[in-house]
């Protein structure tokens, strides 16, 4: 028998079932009555195990219904320059990619607006990739890559692999500085089927513009759950 309070062996099993999926996102637990049946304890004991999952963040209530499982939240720095896939891998969380689509074009409607006049590139490779943190759908991700300078892409390492590190070892890339802008967004149908969310739910527009040798060599246009993903800025004064 475990020497453990009752509820605090409770409260691990049903954190593990939210962790697995077992209770997916944003749908109900059993109501305290099912609790107490399914582990045969009191409802005082059901109520203190709920309230530490609470306080963990694991659920919220809502008064009438119940308590259904809260959104895992992602947070992400933007202190310094940072790789989505080492930011989520680095808190041991899975990440896998799925190729969308994947062609060379000479130009579209968002490259005609973003490219600055001065570039002499051609020819983008245009790749999109869904990506997802524990199976669960979290940014679309359009990256444009000069076709000079990155004569080709290895799709298959890209389903598993970090483009940064990919472009790192296969072409000697050094960013030198890069810059972002984020900006509140309602996703179009063809995104919002794509992170399995409504038109209606919120997102972030994350673009960012990164430079070798003064050169803009990778154009990300990324768009984040605002459900599952934050981001938070440092900022410091002169002491």
């Amino acid at each position: 028998m475990s020497s453990t309070p009752l509820y605090q062996d409770i409260y691990r099993d049903l954190q593990k079932k939210i962790l697995s999926g077992y209770y997916s996102e944003k749908t109900y637990l059993p109501s305290e009555r099912s609790l107490c049946e399914m582990y045969h304890v009191s409802r005082a004991t059901i109520r203190r195990a709920l309230e530490e999952l609470y306080r963990d963040k694991y659920i919220e209530k809502k008064q009438g219904s119940g308590n259904f499982v809260k959104p895992q939240m992602y947070e992400q720095t933007l202190s310094k320059f940072y790789s989505f896939v080492g930011s989520l891998r680095a808190q041991h969380i899975e990440i896998t990619n799925q190729i969308i689509d994947c062609d060379i074009i000479a130009e579209d409607r968002y490259l005609a607006e973003a490219v600055l006049p001065k570039e002499d590139c051609r020819l983008w490779h245009k790749l999109i990739r869904l990506r997802s943190a524990n199976d669960y759908p979290l940014m679309l991700e359009t990256t444009y890559l000069p076709k000079d300078r990155f004569a080709r892409l290895d799709l298959e390492y890209l389903k598993s692999g970090s483009l940064y590190h990919y472009l790192e070892s296969y072409y000697s890339m050094e960013i030198d500085n890069a810059n972002e802008l984020l900006s509140p967004i309602m996703p179009s149908p063809r995104e919002a089927s794509y992170l399995q969310i409504s038109t209606q739910d919120p997102c972030m527009l994350l673009e960012r513009f990164c430079y070798e040798k003064e050169r803009l060599i990778a154009i990300h246009k990324t768009v984040v759950r605002g459900d599952k993903y934050k981001f938070r800025a440092f900022y410091y004064t002169n002491a």
